[in-house]
């Protein structure tokens, strides 16, 4: 509207403005809008270009105001290619901004003003419309209310209750899905310690029929080399027995002849013995008889050590044939184990067993020898005789029945070391699942925990939320029953505001309360104007920071002079929070008791307008 617009009025008191339809009363109310909050009531913010005077291609406005101690000068700029910026300044440093750009400016004047363009609209800034009840829901009246942040905080409340249930949603899936692949592995409890308790079972199976397999082979072993041995310890013992018999002959002569020529040399037999060595012995003399005596005891000595080396032989062909006899011991003990044992042993098997391939090993083909070869191959051991040959031939077939029963459970070894080996993977396996549904489930558990206390908050929030509003109805109650009077002169004191700021008031002269729609529109006006300012009086004690202003576009709209007067008269003392209330209407009673701070008249004809106190 103007091209030019200069103000320079009273901090304190009324501001009056005046002139008739399409004069630019409204537009100044819209241009200290717009320096404020970058935007007007009546403008669209996505149109905002039309704030900009018709045939010009920019616009600018500085709003210097004051709030407690510290003046501020706030510029703003717009022009038609959209371009919008701010700068706020403190009045006494223009060259050093407080905030720079749409944006920064607002956050720094939210934290000056302690309020923003919603609550500024629905309180302090009054345009040129009906007055209405303000609507409950309104984020303005939430701020009023000191409910906002409640909301705000229980809104992210929702928001997060609605990412973790989401989220649970998630986890329940993933847990479903491990727990299919767990229930998919089909473990067996018992299982595995049952294969292994099996494995060691056959094992020990196994290493006795090994070892006796060893043990046979080894005294088969024994049995050839000792049958040898032992002939060749005969034919010595017997050539050692021939030599004793004879130096044992030997040594009886000697002795003998000794005692005869030593003891009765003047016997007949011994006379015959000295006669006879002389005449066969060259060189006898009777002293030589000592000779006789001495080789008697060489013989005899040597007839005793051929004595100890018999018994020697006999000893050790005595050791020889009893490790020989060893191998019947073993031969007893193999003969223990029957072919229906083991038979026994792989039923009962076959009864604890759940997978058909451990079992399907070939029966053994080796024959076995007879219990009575075995029992006539022992009797010969254990009588010493040789039977190295039987050995061979009856030993080596048990052995090799033995040994076929080895290999057959090496077979079902391996066979259960594989399928223990599969079914410790699949058991590790599903531990390792395990260990990740219990994560799933911890995780699960802490979000459901975190979705509990969030709508514990929000139920405790909802209960703030009902607290304060009904403190919030109560005391803007008490506000408009304080204004009201003054602005219908006492006929309306008493009035009733519900949750959803339903107004009704009580008529002295029906005695009972009304609705606004049975009353008259003036008075509707004067009602909703005296709600109106104590919601800014709400707004300024909750929020707002120092002194304010307000400003009224039309607000006496169907006011008689009278009622014009007594709302003048109220608006000039409404209290120390609202210092400055500009007023805009086309006219004012000429005997009005009020006087105005500073008076404005805006002329249709004129784009400017510049006024100084």
């Amino acid at each position: 509207r103007y091209a030019e617009l200069s103000i320079d009025l009273a901090e304190r008191g009324l501001i009056a403005i005046s002139g008739p339809n399409e004069s630019g009363k409204s537009s100044i109310g819209e241009t200290v809008c717009f320096a404020l909050f970058g935007r007007t009531f009546s403008v669209p913010p996505e149109e905002l270009e039309k704030v900009i005077r018709w045939g010009e291609n920019e616009c600018s406005v500085t709003l210097e105001f004051s709030v407690k101690d510290a003046a501020y000068s706030l510029s703003r700029f717009l022009d038609l290619d959209g371009n919008h910026g701010a700068k706020l300044c403190r009045a006494e440093a223009l060259d050093k901004p407080v905030a720079r750009g749409v944006d920064k400016v607002a956050d720094a004047l939210f934290g000056i003003l302690g309020f923003a363009y919603p609550e500024f609209v629905e309180s302090l800034y009054l345009a040129q419309r009906e007055i209405t009840t303000p609507h409950p829901h309104s984020h303005a009246v939430r701020i009023m209310a000191g409910i906002a942040p409640l909301e705000s905080v229980s809104a992210t409340f929702a928001g997060e209750i609605t990412e973790r249930e989401e989220l649970l949603g998630e986890l329940s899936a993933q847990w479903e899905s491990v727990d299919t692949e767990i229930k998919a592995l089909g473990i067996r409890e018992g299982y595995l310690p049952a294969l292994e308790d099996r494995h060691y079972r056959v094992a020990q199976r196994r290493d006795r029929l090994a070892g006796l397999v060893d043990s046979i082979r080894d005294g088969i072993r024994i049995s050839q080399r000792n049958d040898g041995e032992i002939a060749l310890a005969k034919a010595s013992r017997g050539r050692y027995t021939v030599f004793l018999l004879l130096l044992l002959a030997l040594g009886l002569l000697a002795a003998g002849t000794w005692a005869l020529l030593f003891y009765a040399p003047e016997s007949p037999n011994g006379m015959a013995v000295a006669q006879w060595l002389a005449n066969n012995v060259p060189g006898w003399s009777e002293e030589k008889v000592s000779w006789v005596g001495f080789i008697a005891i060489g013989l005899d000595a040597v007839v005793l050590l051929l004595l100890l080396l018999v018994a020697r032989v006999n000893d050790r062909i005595q050791g020889m044939r009893a490790e020989a006899s060893s191998l019947s011991t073993v031969l007893g003990q193999a003969r223990e184990i029957t072919a229906d044992d083991l038979q026994t042993d792989e039923a009962d098997e076959r009864e604890e067993s759940e997978e058909d391939v451990v079992n399907e090993i070939p029966d053994v083909a080796v024959e076995r020898p007879s219990s009575d070869d075995s029992w006539s191959l022992r009797r010969l051991l254990d009588r010493g005789k040789p039977a190295s040959r039987f050995a061979e031939d009856i030993g080596g077939r048990e052995a090799a029945w033995l040994q076929a029963h080895v290999d057959r459970f090496d077979e079902r070894l391996a066979v259960l070391d594989d399928e223990i080996a599969k079914e410790q993977l699949r058991v590790q396996e599903a531990m390792d699942l395990v260990d990740v549904l219990n994560g799933l489930t911890d995780k699960r558990e802490d979000v459901e925990e975190r979705i509990l206390d969030r709508r514990l908050g929000r139920e405790l929030i909802a209960g703030a939320i009902v607290h304060f509003s009904n403190k919030f109805n109560r005391d803007v109650k008490d506000l408009v029953g304080r204004m009201l009077p003054r602005f219908t002169d006492g006929r309306y004191e008493h009035m009733k505001i519900d949750q959803d700021l339903k107004v009704r008031v009580f008529s002295n002269d029906k005695r009972n309360f009304m609705d606004l729609e049975e009353v008259s529109s003036g008075t509707q006006r004067q009602i909703m104007l005296a709600v109106r300012l104590a919601l800014t009086k709400k707004l300024l004690s909750r929020t707002a920071k120092g002194k304010q202003f307000a400003f009224l576009d039309e607000p006496f709209a169907f006011f008689d002079e009278e009622r014009t007067r007594r709302a003048l008269h109220a608006l000039a003392d409404i209290g120390d929070d609202i210092s400055q209330v500009w007023i805009v209407a086309q006219d004012f009673p000429a005997d009005c008791e009020e006087q105005f701070d500073t008076r404005l008249v805006c002329n249709r004809d004129s784009d400017t307008l510049i006024v100084s106190t």
